[in-house]
C-alpha cells in the first residue's frame, strides 16, 4: 500500500513539476517571444483554466473504471501540450496548445487526488491526502529549480521542448503501478453509477469551493502577471525571474511540510488555517501589485506561497472527510473546478483593468476577493472544525 502511494506522489510530483517550471516562463514566453500584447497574455494564459473548468466535473461523472489507464491519457496530452508550446508560431497556435492543456488539467489533478483517497487507509485519509499535497508542493520548487537549470544552456523555445520530455516521465511511473496491481490480482476500478452533480452543491463542499475559489482568484492574477510585472517593472533576466519565484513555491512547500509535521492543525483547526490562508493571500496581491522594491515584491510571492501551501491541503481534506466515497470524484472535480474558475477569473480580470488602470493598480485590486473568502471561511467553521 505504502509502495503504490509512494510510487503515484512521485508521478505527481513529476507532473506538478513540469506545470510549476512552466508558470514563470510562459506568460514572459508569450509576450517577448511570441509578440502577444499584456492584455493578449492575461487572456491566452487562462485558457488551459478555462477548459479545464468546463470540462472537470462531466468528466469525472462519466469516469466508471480504468482511472489509471484515463490517467496515462491525461499525462500524455500534458507532454504533447507542452511539447505544442515550443513549436508555436504566433499566440494563435500557443492558444490552441493552452486549450489542449487544458483538457490534460482537467483529467490529472482529479484522478491523482481520487487515486491516493481510494488507496489510503480511511484512518489515515487526511495523513495521505496532506502527504500527496506535500508531494505537489516538493514539485512547486524543483520544476522552478530545473527551469533555472534548462534556461541557463537553453533558450525559452528548447527549455519548453525540454520540458515536455520530463513531462512524459509520469506515464511510465503510472504504467509501472497499473502493472503491479494487476500482477496483485487486483482489479483498479471505481465503481460509481451514474449520477448527477446534486449530492456534492451542498454545505460544506459549496462553502470549501467558494473559499478555494476566493483564493485562486489572487493566485491566478499573481501566475498571469507576477512574472511580467518582475520583468518590467524590476528588469529582471528570465533565470532571475524564475529564481523569483522560487520564493513562491519553497514557502508553499514549507507551509505543507508543516501541515504534515506539526500539530499545528490540531491546534488551530481548519477553519482557523484557512482564514489566516486568505488573509496570507491578501496581502500578497497588494505587495505583488504595488510594491517598489524587489525584497517587498519577494515579501508579496512569499505569502502567496503561503497561502498556496495551506489553502489547497486544507480545504482537499476537508472535501475528503465530508464526501462519501462513491461522490468523491465528483467533490474534487467541483473543488479543483472552483481553483480554474479562480485562475481564469482572476488573469481575466487583471486583463480588463489594464484598460482603465496601470498593471501595479490592476494587480492590487484583486485583493477584494481573498477578502471575501473570509465570509464562507467563518461560514464553514461549524462542518470543518474538529476536536
Amino acid at each position: 500500500m505504502v509502495s503504490r502511494l509512494m510510487l503515484l506522489n512521485f508521478a505527481a510530483l513529476v507532473f506538478i513539476s513540469t506545470i510549476f517550471l512552466l508558470n514563470p516562463i510562459l506568460p514572459i514566453y508569450l509576450y517577448r517571444d511570441l509578440g502577444a500584447s499584456e492584455q493578449e497574455v492575461g487572456l491566452i494564459i487562462p485558457l488551459a483554466f478555462l477548459v479545464s473548468a468546463f470540462l472537470r466535473i462531466p468528466c469525472s461523472m462519466l469516469v466508471r473504471r480504468n482511472i489509471l489507464q484515463i490517467l496515462l491519457l491525461g499525462l500524455g496530452l500534458n507532454a504533447a501540450s507542452i511539447a505544442g508550446y515550443g513549436l508555436s508560431w504566433d499566440p494563435s497556435s500557443f492558444s490552441l496548445f493552452r486549450a489542449i492543456h487544458g483538457v490534460a488539467t482537467a483529467v490529472n489533478h482529479v484522478l491523482f487526488l481520487t487515486a491516493v483517497e481510494l488507496l489510503a487507509d480511511p484512518r489515515e485519509l487526511e495523513k495521505s491526502v496532506t502527504g500527496y499535497t506535500a508531494s505537489l508542493a516538493l514539485g512547486f520548487w524543483l520544476g522552478p529549480l530545473i527551469g533555472v537549470f534548462l534556461r541557463g544552456v537553453a533558450e525559452l523555445r528548447t527549455v519548453l521542448l525540454a520540458t515536455a520530455l520530463i513531462a512524459a516521465m509520469p506515464i511510465a511511473g503510472v504504467a509501472l503501478l497499473l502493472e503491479e496491481l494487476r500482477r496483485a490480482g487486483e482489479a483498479w476500478r471505481l465503481e460509481v453509477e451514474r449520477q448527477s452533480i446534486k449530492p456534492v452543491l451542498k454545505a460544506p463542499n459549496m462553502l470549501l469551493a467558494s473559499i478555494y475559489l476566493s483564493f485562486s482568484l489572487a493566485a491566478g492574477a499573481i501566475a498571469a502577471y507576477g512574472p511580467l510585472r518582475a520583468k518590467l517593472s524590476f528588469g529582471l533576466e528570465d533565470q532571475l525571474v524564475i529564481l523569483l519565484f522560487l520564493l513562491y513555491y519553497v514557502t508553499a512547500f514549507a507551509a505543507r511540510m508543516t501541515l504534515l509535521k506539526s500539530p499545528l492543525l490540531a491546534r488551530l483547526g481548519l477553519g482557523s488555517l484557512m482564514k489566516a490562508a486568505l488573509l496570507s493571500s491578501l496581502l500578497s496581491v497588494l505587495l505583488v501589485g504595488l510594491s517598489g522594491s524587489l525584497p517587498l515584491f519577494g515579501l508579496g510571492l512569499a505569502l502567496a506561497g503561503l497561502a498556496h501551501g495551506l489553502v489547497f491541503p486544507l480545504t482537499a481534506s476537508a472535501v475528503a472527510q465530508a464526501t462519501p466515497e462513491r461522490h468523491r470524484v465528483l467533490g474534487n472535480s467541483l473543488h479543483l473546478t472552483a481553483f480554474d474558475a479562480g485562475s481564469l477569473l482572476g488573469s481575466s480580470a487583471v486583463a480588463l483593468l489594464l484598460a482603465h488602470t496601470s498593471l501595479s493598480y490592476a494587480l492590487a485590486l484583486i485583493c477584494v476577493f481573498p477578502a471575501l473568502g473570509l465570509i464562507p471561511a467563518s461560514l464553514s467553521s461549524r462542518y470543518i472544525d474538529r476536536e
